[in-house]
């Protein structure tokens, strides 16, 4: 059952007790020796619409952040309470669930020591709307996000953007899903194309670090940015999935929808199940997905979300199956286990093809660009403030735009990783559509809807975007989605006409 006793709407709602997740290759390696008894899986409080009527195409929801909220934290071997910031008191992120053309209205009150954003991660909204470092809300103050819904059902997500203190803020417990529904699932879902309700379950995942046990039960969070300057972002060394270590969710046999987050400051995962099996990839950052890609692992890196089908209907009473992470060290190779402990009968026929009038069949070619831009992500070496991180040998200026682009423009941007390590690149504004990795052009996973996009060290990625005249104006970010980068100046302006 969520805590804060808040009832799910939009179809999220927790079983009766049940719950992830493309990208490289390699083997998985043996996992971890785990005890038997592992902790219950927690399921994400999903926020209620404030005016009280599901259907009238308004919704208005309030965020306070907050610091010093006691959360618990529950591993195999132990728990504590650590103070942690987090939105509402809860002692887990929320989830907003709401409709494409629905009117949003979301309250925020920072009663934090220090100012704060909700940047709208993934949303294709004005500038003004989007939560970015140049629209601080001061400590002590409040402001109000408005905007309408006009994409996509896709697994969208929020957290702060304060420049200097995104990492921060983040690794400190800020952050939430964002669900957002439309007619094309509604009738996937009412035909038994798509797993639903108790069936469809958000999976926010972090890593986290703790210092000792004080001597009062309580373990502050370690926050220390690993290698030189900070290379590498924070790399905790404990996989929490929504605030849990290595959790148990019990499972029927039947097929499952999750919905990954990754909300890691910096940690890219690989996703595989412990007995190597194949799963479905239904969807990515911004969407479903023309048709499910079967596969046996999905990498995402800080920022991607993806959806995936993991069928447990060949699998018998109390067999357990791992969910692992096959990239890293320093960490848990085991994330969480699902528990088979009840014999059902599965009525999904999970889609083959989206109906033709999804978005996602909109595919735009090279020849409709406008305009191609060129961005460059490098390291240029020590600095003050150690490691320099670098787009187009520029850092963040508050002051400076970068790039001006025409409203209704539709544009390639080239983004080119000449660093030694693999940068996750997002923009504001828009959903992507990829072209091509190092000229070879899209395919599977790849076709998705995009807003974030890994790129590893000697890789050029093309996507091509439309900024859509309705919506978008104003000023907005392009930049590493490793916090620490982004906060180290990995960042830019742009300025759309």
């Amino acid at each position: 059952t969520p805590p804060g006793g808040i009832t799910p709407p939009g179809g999220i709602t927790p079983p009766g007790g049940i719950t992830p997740p493309g990208g490289t290759t390699g083997s998985a390696p043996v996992p971890d020796a785990t005890p038997n008894v592992l902790p219950d899986f927690q399921y994400l409080p999903v926020l209620n619409d404030e005016d009280g009527n599901p259907n009238d195409g308004q919704a208005t929801y309030s965020l306070i952040a907050q610091d010093n909220v006691s959360v618990t934290v529950t591993t195999p071997t132990a728990s504590w309470t650590t103070p942690m910031m987090r939105y509402n008191g809860l002692q887990q992120p929320p989830v907003i669930v709401a409709r494409r053309g629905d009117n949003i209205t979301v309250n925020l009150q920072n009663n934090l020591a220090e100012y704060t954003t909700i940047h709208w991660h993934g949303f294709k909204i004005p500038a003004d709307q989007d939560g970015g470092p140049d629209q601080p809300v001061n400590a002590g103050t409040a402001r109000t996000y408005s905007y309408q819904l006009v994409q996509s059902a896709g697994p969208l997500w929020f957290h702060p953007h304060a420049h200097g203190t995104t990492a921060t803020q983040v690794y400190n417990g800020l952050a939430g899903g964002f669900v957002v529904k439309d007619e094309i699932t509604d009738n996937l879902e009412a035909s038994n194309q798509l797993p639903s309700g108790a069936y469809d379950i958000p999976m926010l995942i972090q890593d986290r670090s703790f210092e000792p046990d004080n001597g009062t039960g309580t373990r502050n969070l370690l926050y220390q940015p690993a290698g030189m300057g900070g290379m590498m972002g924070m790399l905790g060394n404990r996989i929490l999935v929504n605030g849990v270590q290595m959790p148990a969710l019990k499972v029927e046999t039947r097929q499952y929808r999750f919905r990954l987050f990754n909300g890691s400051n910096a940690r890219t995962y690989d996703f595989a199940l412990s007995n190597n099996a194949n799963f479905k990839v239904i969807g990515t950052d911004g969407g479903l997905l023309p048709s499910p890609v079967d596969t046996d692992h999905i990498t995402l890196a800080a920022g991607e979300r993806a959806e995936i089908v993991i069928d447990f209907s060949a699998y018998a009473m109390n067999d357990n199956i791992m969910l692992i992470n096959r990239l890293g060290t320093g960490v848990t190779a085991d994330v969480m286990r699902f528990d088979v402990n009840t014999v059902a009968t599965d009525n999904i026929t999970l889609y083959t093809n989206l109906p033709a009038n999804a978005d996602v069949y909109q595919r735009l070619a090279s020849t409709d660009a406008t305009a191609v831009r060129n961005f460059v992500m490098s390291m240029a070496g020590m600095g003050p403030g150690g490691m320099q991180f670098v787009i187009n040998g520029k850092t963040f200026d508050m002051s400076r735009v970068d790039e001006f682009v025409a409203s209704g423009a539709t544009e390639i941007w080239s983004i080119s990783n000449t660093s030694g390590m693999a940068h996750p690149f997002h923009a504001h504004a828009i959903q992507w559509q990829i072209l091509d990795r190092n000229n070879i052009p899209a395919a599977g996973i790849d076709l998705g809807w995009k807003d974030t996009v890994l790129v590893q060290p000697g890789e050029t990625v093309r996507f091509i975007g439309r900024f859509d005249p309705v919506v978008n104006k104003g000023l907005y970010m392009y930049h590493c989605h490793i916090l620490e980068h982004e906060d180290a100046g990995m960042m830019g302006t742009f300025q759309v006409m």
